[in-house]
């Protein structure tokens, strides 16, 4: 599905409610692992943290998108491929952020390894497909398979770096001169085709694994009130003495759980539309 995000003037309200519209595959699994090495200069690396804060900015829900590490999470998938196997599609199945569980369903002092921190072979076609988005057609041997129809594919990191460029020579100040406060303008001077890609990137660094490089220590899913990976312990367990399936206390999943913040009708009417487009039907 083409997600086209209007540009001008984006809020975090907008950014929660695309999120919404989004399946879960279109933000959970995008990108890459670690912050080295980089791609990004410090000052590119500082235009493009000002400009996530930007279209996402801090609020009493939690930090920017900036601060989160949209920036870092962009450099990794932009240097995916200085690394074997690629930093692109995490192993897992477990991160380190939950235990095993006892017999009994309790929490036991046993933890996994992060395996999402492990990077799964990518098949030859994968390969080719991230390389030309990445590098563009000079990256693939041959160049893209539509390059005579179509034109050369400029890549990711071509895209973005010319854009920041360009956003530097028409910001009416020095970008080394500017606060942050003020750096976070910069984003309106970005090129049309480089915002798309941008926001998208943003959308997907808040709301991925932190192994990715963004949504640092889960803030981003505690904006949205998402309690992240959960396995191995898991939200359900099997009682000793009954051996039914039974809910943990505060995490309810066979039975319902209150909602923290309910949608307003203003995103249930996002939902619908987005229903309705898909091919869905409204059931009175």
């Amino acid at each position: 599905m083409r997600i086209v995000i209007p540009v001008g003037d984006p809020s975090r309200r907008l950014f929660l409610k695309l999120v919404s519209a989004l399946p879960a595959t279109a933000w959970l699994s995008p990108g890459c692992g670690a912050s080295d090495p980089r791609y990004l200069s410090d000052t590119e690396h500082r235009v493009l943290t000002a400009c996530a804060n930007a279209i996402f900015p801090a609020d009493d829900s939690g930090p920017g998108a900036g601060d989160l590490g949209a920036a870092d999470f962009i450099d990794a998938l932009l240097t995916a491929f200085e690394h074997d196997p690629p930093r692109i599609h995490a192993a897992g199945p477990f991160s380190d952020r939950n235990p095993f569980p006892n017999a009994d369903g309790t929490a036991s002092n046993r933890y996994p390894s992060d395996q999402f921190r492990q990077f799964l072979p990518l098949s030859r076609v994968q390969r080719a497909g991230w390389r030309l988005r990445l590098y563009g057609s000079g990256g693939v041997p041959g160049g893209g398979p539509n390059d005579d129809v179509l034109g050369p594919v400029i890549g990711l990191r071509d895209q973005l770096r010319d854009g920041i460029a360009a956003a530097a020579r028409a910001f009416p100040m020095a970008v080394d001169q500017a606060d942050d406060a003020f750096l976070e303008g910069i984003y309106d001077y970005l090129p049309a085709d480089v915002r798309a890609q941008f926001n998208l990137l943003v959308l997907q660094s808040v709301f991925s694994l932190p192994e990715y490089g963004g949504n640092r220590e889960g803030g981003g899913w505690r904006i949205i009130h998402h309690a992240g990976d959960s396995m191995p312990f898991g939200y359900t367990y099997i009682d000793p003495e009954s051996g039914q399936i039974v809910d943990r206390p505060g995490a309810p999943v066979i039975g319902p759980e209150p909602d923290p913040e309910p949608m307003d009708a203003e995103i249930i009417e996002l939902f619908n539309a987005a229903t309705l487009a898909l091919g869905g039907k409204r059931v009175f």
